[in-house]
């Protein structure tokens, strides 16, 4: 008997070879696949490198004020750092307060940036619905709680951070980011608060120094 060869038809086998193919996609694409990536090649341009401007260490650190002091304009030689229990800021006309603040600055790691910062004060005796302000103030002159008066202050240079005065004794809040970068940039003198309408009646507001419990604070943020 004479065998008898099945000749295939020209482009089938290519077919079929595909149709092959697709069934063992299929069957490979049930099975789970383990693998690893390996970042090394024998070409020396298929490199991964990161940004030099990428802050590996974001964070954030909490700092407790180390000096703080009021100035009175009715006594403008008066000095009332050091052993003042409260800082006081009034807005009398001829009789104001203002109360200044200063903060060693955390030390921000390489290519990182302040990304935000908060100034809080604990206040006490305050007078609700009155609008202070927080600013930068002027890298000179230097001020110490033990000199510092109403004629030698240094003035507030940035523009106003404010907050309205609540109705409870609590930390009042100053967000003071753009106020803490210009620091970095500019020199660290500190803050200075005072009433946002100084030509009024006196209204007596108490602010707890840092000798007291519930201390100013500023908290400085990274990114």
């Amino acid at each position: 008997m004479t065998a008898h060869r099945r000749r295939v038809p020209r482009g089938a086998a290519p077919a079929m070879a595909f149709a092959l193919a697709g069934v063992l996609t299929v069957a490979l694409a049930q099975e789970s696949v383990l693998a690893g990536f390996v970042g090394v090649t024998g070409s020396s341009a298929n490199k991964v490198t990161a940004a030099a401007s990428f802050c590996t260490t974001p964070g954030n650190e909490t700092k407790t004020a180390t000096a703080d002091s009021f100035v009175q304009q009715g006594s403008p030689s008066s000095v009332s750092g050091g052993s003042a229990t409260y800082l006081v800021v009034t807005p009398q006309a001829g009789a104001a307060h203002r109360m200044y603040l200063r903060f060693d600055l955390p030390n921000v790691p390489a290519r990182c940036d302040v990304s935000g910062a908060t100034l809080e004060v604990y206040a006490e005796s305050q007078v609700a619905g009155r609008t202070l302000g927080a600013y930068r103030v002027a890298p000179t002159p230097v001020w110490t709680e033990a000199t510092l008066n109403w004629t030698n202050k240094p003035l507030g240079v940035s523009p106003a951070q404010t907050v309205v005065m609540p109705n409870t004794d609590q930390y009042v809040s100053w967000t003071v980011t753009s106020l803490v970068q210009d620091m970095y940039a500019l020199g660290n003198n500190g803050f200075v608060v005072q009433d946002q309408d100084e030509t009024g009646p006196g209204a007596w507001q108490q602010f707890r120094s840092r000798s007291m419990a519930s201390p100013p604070l500023l908290k400085v943020f990274w990114s």
